[in-house]
């Protein structure tokens, strides 16, 4: 017998949330995985932006460190003052932002609370597509946001015509950068024209920044942080930089005195604070500075072998188009000369996915990231060893020579 309860309509910032495909995508490659490997043959996983490497020693060892000075108390919203303090200093030293103290700074359980937190003072936003997945499928409708995605051109350049026609009205704009899906470094000229723009509408900036230090060719990432303005809002992680993922951990940095105080009544309302000694173990990151660079720079050296690997196995492929990517550890190429014109709506957005999978090697088809790349699909190098990002490319090539 069905109860009263069985069709409640329950609040929409739930009902409306959807799973990240690339969650989905994530477990049927699981479910694939096994009878294909059955075959003697290796499943590649590309489909997600977890990384393969362990987090650093010094890391580790200053969250035991943590645990045993009991910093396992109830923890202050927003952050104590020594992980804010270290904040601080790491902007001073990295990026020359010497103008900020610990109350700009607001911790956060991931980059991904930080996001969270940051749409939800919105109504209205609007940002770059392709975009990560879980800006549509989780805070857009999480927050109730009406957000109008502004497309990359073909080669991830900018329409800044575009951008200023979809900012008017706006509250926000969500910029990520280095970008995910697309690799794309923006510049410090295009920041400086989004900025000028952003401002001349009084629509703040809310920068996402969890591949900062995940840079190629000897670019050096241009945070938002240095902008002396209080419309911009930089969301940081420590997951991609320093092999962080599960510990969950990241910031907020606003000269905004109102916005830093609402992200903190968010964070204490949600979490009532980011555990201790997490806190202590990510200062000691961003203060240990030789050994972090160490532990950084042997990422960004294998990351590095593996992106040119994969771009050198594809870039001669026919009918494919692949751009080299500047930053994060992502490759998004264009398949549409591969596929065929009759081949339309959901099964166009799944045809190369199907393809590729049916080889044994997991992607995300590009209609995840917005509604303008839909015969893109992402290909992730960030657990993917040389030896198996050339048994991929030989896959891919036997699939699509």
């Amino acid at each position: 017998m069905e109860s009263p309860t069985t069709r409640r309509k329950f609040s929409p910032s739930l009902e409306n949330i959807r799973m990240s495909p690339i969650v989905l995508i994530s477990e049927e490659a699981r479910a694939r995985a096994e009878a294909f490997e059955a075959s003697g043959k290796t499943f590649i996983r590309f489909q997600r932006g977890e990384i393969d490497f362990p987090t650093p020693a010094h890391i580790a060892d200053a969250l035991v460190e943590g645990v045993a000075k009991d910093l396992t108390r109830y923890p202050r919203s927003g952050g104590e003052d020594f992980f804010r303090r270290a904040v601080v200093e790491r902007l001073r030293r990295d990026y020359a932002v010497g103008d900020l103290d610990p109350e700009n700074v607001v911790a956060m359980y991931g980059g991904q609370q930080g996001l969270e937190l940051c749409f939800k003072l919105f109504s209205r936003g609007a940002g770059f597509s392709p975009t990560w997945s879980c800006v549509l499928e989780n805070f857009v409708p999480h927050a109730g946001i009406d957000f109008e995605e502004v497309p990359l051109n073909a080669d991830f350049s900018i329409d800044f015509d575009r951008v200023e026609s979809a900012i008017r009205g706006r509250d926000f704009f969500y910029l990520n950068n280095p970008q995910n899906p697309t690799g794309k470094v923006f510049s410090r000229d295009e920041l400086d024209v989004i900025t000028e723009l952003c401002t001349r509408h009084g629509v703040f900036i809310v920068a996402d920044e969890a591949y900062e230090r995940i840079v190629y060719d000897g670019l050096e990432h241009q945070t938002m942080a240095r902008v002396q303005q209080d419309n911009v809002i930089s969301v940081f992680t420590f997951s991609k930089t320093f092999a962080m993922t599960g510990w969950r951990l990241g910031y907020v940095v606003t000269r905004n005195e109102h916005v830093a105080k609402l992200l903190r009544l968010g964070n204490y309302t949600q979490t009532a604070g980011i555990t201790t000694f997490l806190q202590y173990a990510g200062a000691h990151a961003l203060t240990n500075h030789s050994a972090s660079e160490s532990a950084v720079h042997s990422m960004l050296d294998e990351y590095t072998r593996r992106r040119d690997t994969l771009y050198e196995g594809l870039r001669g492929l026919s009918g494919v188009h692949i751009d080299r990517p500047h930053g994060a550890f992502y490759m998004f190429p264009n398949f549409t000369d591969r596929i065929p014109a009759r081949v339309r709506g959901a099964q166009r957005d799944r045809w190369v996915y199907e393809h590729l999978m049916e080889v044994g090697v997991a992607t995300v088809y590009g209609s995840c990231f917005g509604k303008h790349f839909g015969d893109n699909v992402r290909l992730s190098f960030s657990a993917t060893p040389v030896p198996v990002v050339h048994e991929a490319v030989d896959r891919i090539r036997r699939v699509f020579s």
